[in-house]
């Protein structure tokens, strides 16, 4: 079901692109305006904004900053490994006083058995000898 007022509406706005884009001579200084806007354009001094990537573009910081980054990682590297290692060295030093305190442990435990075992026994001893 279409409405009337709709179809009217859109013939209007038809009409209204129509005569918009309809061609037009250009006025007859048209050429004269540009060419006088181009020559004013390339007169006025540009000021050069580069951004901070434009350094960039010569060779020599390129490739010192190419090899800045290259040495920075390859020493990086060196030293992460460096410290794993030492890391890891840490970690066996640590299982080694931990084994080294447990056998010490024992070892005392052994010793104050035998102290104790000992000292047991002279108090055996000292008690019957006073009972008699």
């Amino acid at each position: 079901m279409t409405v009337p007022n709709q179809h009217h509406d859109m013939n209007q706005i038809e009409e209204l692109l129509k005569n918009a884009l309809r061609r037009q001579d250009a006025p007859p200084d048209f050429s004269e305006q540009v060419l006088a806007r181009v020559a004013e354009h390339n007169s006025v001094p540009r000021v050069r904004h580069d951004t901070w990537w434009s350094i960039f573009i010569r060779p020599l910081v390129r490739w010192s900053a190419i090899t800045a980054t290259a040495i920075s990682l390859v020493v990086g590297g060196i030293h992460y490994r460096n410290a794993r290692r030492e890391r890891a060295k840490g970690e066996a030093a640590k299982q080694q006083l931990m084994l080294a305190l447990r056998i010490a442990g024992s070892k005392l435990q052994l010793a104050k058995a035998k102290v104790n075992e000992i000292n047991a026994t002279q108090v055996k001893k000292q008690s019957s000898s006073e009972q008699e």
